[in-house]
């Protein structure tokens, strides 16, 4: 017998923010990046606008780190400001940062000067690990050796423990697949989002 099958999904702003930025919807990391490319016909802003109401009351923010008018794509940075913070007041992070030229101290600081140094084209700044809560060594090795296959690679490339980073990639890719399937069965951004 024939069974139809469901048409596929259209690509949205949210429904890439669900599949990108599972973990960070769940808790379990502090936060995503990822680009998203609008459709002639879309309204970036006022979709970035709906989607920060959604996310507002379980405190999760959407920061636009840039954004290329010809293409109409953005780099997304979805994150839990209290969780950045805490990695912000790391010593060690906060000195990596400060040899990478950042002098903000608070979140949105940094951000700043992120998005400044998107914005010029410089290098990509893979500095950025520090704000996606990837290992502050692996983030140093990976700017020392990009090339090197390091330990193991889930959300980022891991150079330090194997066994502790193949085991949150694990989480990460199982979070990522419940709230895919959740999603699909109609649950809403904002149940997805945990406080």
């Amino acid at each position: 017998t024939y069974t139809k099958e469901a048409p596929p999904m259209t690509i949205t702003l949210e429904t890439e923010l669900v599949r990108q930025c599972a973990p960070t919807l769940a808790g379990l990391k502090a936060a995503s990046l990822f680009r998203f490319v609008f459709r002639p016909e879309d309204s970036p802003f006022a979709q970035i606008a709906e989607i920060r109401r959604s996310l507002e009351p379980k405190e999760i923010r959407l920061e636009v780190l840039s954004y290329d008018c010809i293409r109409q794509s953005a780099l997304l940075y979805v994150y839990r400001p209290h969780r950045l913070s805490i990695l912000l007041q790391d010593p060690e992070s906060r000195s990596f940062l400060k040899r990478q030229g950042y002098g903000g101290t608070t979140c949105q600081e940094i951000l700043d000067q992120m998005a400044l140094r998107l914005a010029r084209r410089d290098p990509f700044p893979h500095e950025i690990g520090i704000l996606l809560d990837y290992p502050l060594e692996d983030v140093k090795a990976y700017m020392a050796s990009p090339r090197d296959k390091g330990v193991c690679s889930g959300c980022w490339k891991a150079y330090g423990n194997r066994e502790r980073a193949a085991c949150y990639f694990a989480k990460c890719q199982k979070c990522t697949r419940i709230y895919w399937r959740c999603y699909c069965a109609g649950t809403p951004l904002s149940r997805l989002a945990v406080a």
